[in-house]
């Protein structure tokens, strides 16, 4: 019997719809940084964030094979650019704000918050592991009225490192101290989530959803499937396992 239910976040819990190429988000954010003295013109903002995002990429790729961005580094170096320093806490502003602009959908999954309640009553505890932004998401768990769920949270951008890097799995089941045989990764993706917690020695439920690329197969098999999207049906399944 499973303990430890250890989730994925968009696409998963959550449905998000972002959109970083938007000219109107780099306009907005443009005439924010211009209050810093930061002066970029809303393509040369664009450019430089993505510039920034390849360059971090890079580096990382020396010390993991599937590397992540830390977005707060990328808005001290867009600051760097303009010889202008900008702290944590001004850079973790500014990256909030761009993660608003940018965001056009951000809701619950049907039967997410009645399913994790379900989980909890069952004495089991949950986790959540994602190749996520801790300054974005953190808030937005709070927002939707999820991180009371959770004993844990692993974000890919505190680590430099992204699923499905059997890495990053390790680090939660270390940090926490789960035995990997008691438990159970539910992620929508194929790649990330089937083949990152299966490389990892992690039984995975993968649950299809609007966010799952149906064009990809894992190269390795799901213990467990749901192809209609039903969150309810999590509870359902494995809680008799």
């Amino acid at each position: 019997m499973y303990k430890n239910y250890v989730f994925d976040v968009y696409g998963t819990l959550v449905d998000i719809h972002t959109n970083e190429y938007e000219l109107a988000t780099w306009q907005k954010l443009a005439k924010t940084l211009a209050f810093y003295d930061v002066n970029y013109t809303a393509e040369e903002l664009k450019e430089a964030y993505f510039m920034s995002c390849d360059l971090q990429m890079k580096q990382g790729e020396k010390k993991f094979r599937h590397p992540e961005v830390d977005v707060v580094e990328v808005f001290r170096h867009i600051f760097e650019n303009k010889n202008k320093k900008a702290s944590k806490v001004l850079a973790t502003h500014l990256a909030q704000e761009f993660r608003a602009f940018s965001t056009e959908r951000l809701t619950l999954y049907n039967g997410v918050t009645e399913t994790l309640g379900k989980l909890k009553r069952a004495k089991k505890k949950l986790f959540i592991l994602s190749n996520a932004q801790r300054c974005f998401t953190r808030p937005e768990l709070v927002k939707l009225g999820l991180a009371k769920y959770f004993a844990g949270v692993v974000y890919s951008s505190d680590y430099g490192c992204a699923k499905p890097d059997p890495a990053l799995f390790n680090v939660l089941a270390d940090k926490y101290k789960l035995d990997k045989k008691e438990t159970v990764y539910i992620g929508n993706d194929p790649l990330t989530d089937v083949n990152g917690a299966k490389n990892a020695k992690i039984d995975c439920l993968w649950i299809k959803t609007n966010l799952t690329d149906y064009d990809q197969l894992p190269k390795l098999s799901p213990k467990y499937e749901i192809n209609n999207g039903d969150f309810t049906q999590i509870a359902q399944l494995l809680l008799k396992k």
